[in-house]
């Protein structure tokens, strides 16, 4: 599968909004063969990112 530009950004924006919320990397819906599943994890990254910035909790994200 070679995802499009708009299942990529879904993905992305899943992953972002999932991180946002402060979930933990874990419940990615894709499967590790997915191609998606990199780009849920590179909007989880950014999302948490921006959780722990507004929570004041400056850890590094980590992949589960």
């Amino acid at each position: 599968m070679n995802p499009n530009q708009q299942q990529r950004e879904k993905a992305y924006n899943q992953g972002c909004m999932w991180g946002l919320g402060g979930g933990d990397s874990n419940r990615c819906p894709y499967t590790p063969d997915d191609p998606l599943t990199q780009w849920w994890f590179q909007g989880w990254e950014a999302g948490i990112d921006a959780w722990n910035d507004r929570h004041h909790n400056k850890a590094p994200a980590q992949q589960a």
